[in-house]
């Protein structure tokens, strides 16, 4: 059997050509690995995902702004494992978004079937690089699990004992990482206590115990890591989604690290068993049975379960490319105080409450649908805060408000409103 990371849009306009790649996986016997329901993100939870796979396959369709960065980060992390990867790029994208030496394929919305046979060629060469019946994992740890610390002595004594003695209660045994240079480079039981981890936990400001050494090692290794910084001004990366960077904690408060670091490893430990239909978790179950066994038979309910039910259906579940989850959603941000501060420097909330003022008024004419007259009262609700200088509240009533807005905002020019609105919907 060979289980597959699926990295594709969530959008409905891409329904088709995500079932169309799903169902062809399917006739090459590639399965693809379900991601656990949620609307919160973490670098952890695809780290750990990708680890229980046997390689990717990508698909990049065109969308305003580019292709989705949640997908771009997912590609990157399957090239840092080194697992075979295989992109489909649609043709209206523009060339160099993948590396030339990773194995892709263009494809056109018009002429999938067309192009079937090409489709069905590069799954044959990825499948002949994965291989028909790879192994498992080479001898898993068998204790109990671990999870590494990076930078635990920067804080204060206090802090630190609360951080270990957290981990110890959700079921890990901590372990500080530390050493001299030469003990990092060649002791072999220290290199047995980073590879063999199941979890970290960085403190990426710490300048001690050879702390960013093992922040290499950790990204080097694809150790699922939750970053901490108390940076509030931290220089987030711009092309990188929010959520898969560092969270702003105060290393001061031990309630603060502590809450952080327990909502962080529930995101990271979810799965797809705590789905609320544990019907469709049953088929996905005999599915793997099926293709364990060499089987290779299914009904056409178990394949359905892929898209039409679980990935673009109106189940409300999200696996990880948006944070905003439902028929007509889409790829908003949870977490609006730090999408604001990566734009308040470039973003003047009095133009912006002009700008919605503006866009209000067009919206109103427009309205036709009960629909649409929500999107204005949020439209309404955002000018406020922005005139109230609340910046995240007003990037969250515009996610609210979305896409219908969104056009809007470009047809009349509004730019301030544009960029804003661009943000907050995750475009």
């Amino acid at each position: 059997m060979n289980l597959v990371y699926y990295a594709h849009s969530y959008r409905k306009p891409d329904a088709d050509v995500v079932g169309f790649f799903s169902d062809l996986m399917r006739s090459e016997r590639l399965v693809a690995s379900l991601d656990p329901p949620s609307d919160h993100l973490n670098s952890a939870k695809p780290e750990r995902h990708l680890g229980f796979t046997d390689g990717m396959v990508a698909v990049l369709t065109a969308r305003d702004g580019g292709v989705s960065p949640y997908i771009g980060y997912e590609v990157s992390l399957c090239l840092r494992a080194r697992k075979p990867l295989l992109v489909f790029v649609e043709d209206l994208l523009p060339g160099g978004l993948v590396p030339p030496r990773i194995l892709q394929r263009r494809f056109s919305r018009r002429g999938l079937l067309r192009q079937l046979r090409e489709h069905q060629h590069a799954l044959k060469l990825l499948k002949s690089y994965i291989g028909d019946d790879p192994p498992a994992k080479y001898q898993p740890n068998i204790g109990r699990r671990r999870c590494l610390l990076v930078g635990l002595k920067d804080l204060q004594s206090q802090v630190a004992d609360h951080v270990s003695a957290q981990l110890l209660d959700l079921g890990y045994d901590s372990v500080p990482l530390t050493g001299e240079l030469t003990s990092c480079l060649y002791d072999d039981q220290l290199r047995e206590k980073v590879t063999g981890a199941d979890l970290s936990v960085a403190f990426i400001d710490a300048i001690g115990d050879r702390a960013e050494f093992f922040l290499g090692a950790l990204h080097g290794n694809v150790i699922p890591s939750i970053l901490l910084t108390a940076n509030p001004s931290f220089p987030f990366h711009p092309r990188t989604p929010l959520e898969y960077q560092p969270r702003i904690v105060d290393y001061s408060s031990s309630e603060n690290v502590t809450s952080t670091i327990a909502t962080e490893i529930t995101i990271f430990e979810e799965e797809y068993v705590d789905l609320q239909n544990q019907e469709k978790v049953q088929l996905y179950k005999e599915l793997l049975m099926r293709e364990a066994s060499g089987f290779g038979q299914y009904e056409a309910k178990t394949r359905s379960i892929f898209v039409q039910e679980l990935h673009m259906g109106d189940q409300n579940i999200n696996y990880g490319q948006a944070g905003s989850i439902g028929r007509g959603s889409t790829g908003t941000i949870n977490n609006y105080d730090k999408v604001w501060q990566q734009i308040a420097p470039s973003t003047d909330l009095n133009a912006l409450a002009d700008d919605l003022a503006q866009l209000r008024g067009a919206l109103r004419q427009k309205a036709n649908t009960v629909e649409e007259d929500r999107s204005v009262a949020e439209v309404a609700e955002a000018e406020a805060d922005a005139r109230n200088g609340n910046g995240p509240g007003a990037l969250e009533k515009l996610a609210k408000a979305g896409r219908w807005v969104f056009d809007v905002a470009k047809d009349i020019g509004v730019q301030v409103a544009v960029g804003a609105l661009k943000h907050a919907l995750g475009l």
